[in-house]
């Protein structure tokens, strides 16, 4: 009897341990995951974006044992509306300003850096009173040369920290955000 709990817990943790990596760019389930994946202080609605040319959402669903979910909206704008988005971004969101340590290591970074530059992008981290880096955080991507505003949203409750303090934060940052997100 023993012999067969054991087997039966060894498929289901291989069962649980090799499910599937779901992607989605589907616009219309873009509200919903906004809510599914406790996004809604973060990703704007649809409607509070200005007058954009075009919208592209794409998310990242890993239902494994260590779930992580990711979503990504960039958003095109002709120059002048860009110009008046970009504005009120300046003061719409609360920006970190300083790379955040681990309270349960000081060695390792949840957020080694506040401020970069990748694929394009400027990008600053947000903050809010109910952020818990790096298990659910917002990030902002400028591209002027584009004339699009990019929102990223991870929720990864089992994620405890991006890099170690002694690594390359940018190389780690960029690696966050390819396996993470789309955005080449």
């Amino acid at each position: 009897m023993k012999k067969i709990i054991v087997m039966i817990a060894i498929i289901v943790i291989a069962l649980t341990l090799c499910s599937c990596v779901k992607t989605d760019n589907n616009i219309d389930n873009y509200s919903d995951d906004i809510k599914a994946y406790e996004a809604s202080s973060f990703m704007p609605g649809l409607d509070n974006i200005g007058k954009y040319n075009d919208v592209e959402y794409f998310s990242r669903k890993d239902e494994s044992i260590f779930p992580e979910y990711s979503m990504q909206l960039i958003v095109k704008y002709n120059e002048e509306e860009f110009l008046k988005e970009k504005e009120i971004l300046n003061t719409a969101y609360t920006y970190l300003e300083s790379p955040q340590k681990a309270d349960f290591d000081d060695t390792v970074f949840t957020i080694p850096i506040e401020e970069f530059s990748a694929y394009g992008y400027d990008f600053k981290i947000t903050k809010f009173e109910d952020t818990v880096y790096p298990k659910n955080f917002g990030m902002i991507g400028i591209s002027d040369e584009k004339f699009e505003i990019v929102y990223l949203w991870i929720y990864a409750p089992d994620l405890d920290y991006i890099c170690e303090t002694n690594a390359n934060e940018i190389k780690e940052i960029n690696e966050f955000l390819e396996y993470h997100f789309s955005l080449e």
